[in-house]
């Protein structure tokens, strides 16, 4: 079980949340704004923090943000119960882990904390069957492949979390995929080969940066260029509804371009990756 923390203000719902999770188990220290959470984080060690966005004095993600600088590797849930344009976009630079937007139910609260607790064994595990398979991500000796490796991982934040926030439409969110996925061959190809020039990588890497723009061009609903031809939206979908569901996470999410374009054959003595694949791809052709 974890050690959690909870900042919110308002009383009800600090005690809901609070008793939710110690229901499952946890160990629960809640705050009801950014400077008592920072009292507690110097005094106790916590796996994870959940923080409305609206709290008197430094808001949410502001106090997240002071909270991992005293424990960095502490996992992050932004809450909000309204649309503000620019807090996705800087609950992705802090690198939080999930965004939830009120309201939502306590089971919904409870797989999302679930997922983000586990993903750390969960997918440890997958990524070993996918090193097997495609050797995903090889030990990297070259900055530059370093660089590109974390802007890639940035970009398909900005994604999740644009998408989980409602940040981004699914029209929107489509775009954002298509372009991805269109990116995977460059980058898979720059990472087996082991004559690259640092100017190749430092092309893809723009172009995934120039993605990280197009996202904060998009806020709730902009107009959107996707090609139908790309990525069909009839197989989107489904990839879509997972990442809304909290059914997946955004590790998960960073498979799913290699998933959708490899044969189910492939896995066949890998059911684990074969289950995820029709979990995110039930429409696609195998």
């Amino acid at each position: 079980m974890a050690n959690i923390l909870v900042v919110e203000d308002d009383a009800t719902m600090n005690q809901i949340l609070v008793e939710t999770l110690e229901d499952q188990e946890h160990t629960v220290r809640s705050a009801a704004d950014g400077k008592q959470a920072l009292v507690r984080a110097h005094r106790e060690e916590f796996d994870l923090a959940i923080s409305d966005v609206r709290l008197p004095g430094k808001d949410g993600v502001e106090t997240l943000t002071e909270l991992k600088k005293v424990q960095k590797n502490l996992k992050c849930i932004i809450i909000t119960g309204y649309a503000s344009a620019d807090t996705p976009v800087r609950a992705i630079r802090l690198q939080v882990d999930d965004y939830l937007f009120k309201p939502f139910s306590l089971s919904y609260f409870l797989d999302t904390v679930d997922r983000v607790l586990a993903q750390e064994g969960e997918q440890a595990a997958k990524f070993n069957l996918f090193q097997k398979l495609f050797s995903v991500f090889p030990n990297l000796k070259n900055d530059a492949l370093k660089d590109l490796v974390a802007e890639r991982q940035e970009t398909f934040r900005g994604l999740y979390l644009g998408t989980r926030s409602g940040y981004l439409s699914k029209s929107a969110s489509h775009e954002v995929y298509a372009k991805l996925e269109a990116l995977e061959n460059g980058f898979r190809g720059l990472l087996n080969n082991e004559n690259i020039e640092v100017s190749e990588v430092r092309s893809v890497h723009n172009k995934y940066v120039q993605l990280s723009d197009r996202i904060a061009q998009l806020e709730f609903g902009g107009e959107t260029s996707v090609q139908n031809d790309e990525v069909p939206m009839d197989q989107f979908q489904a990839l879509y509804e997972a990442i809304k569901s909290s059914h997946i996470g955004l590790d998960d999410l960073q498979y799913a371009p290699l998933l959708r374009k490899t044969p189910d054959a492939r896995f066949e003595t890998h059911q684990k990756l074969l289950d995820l694949k029709h979990q995110l791809w039930p429409n696609s052709v195998s």
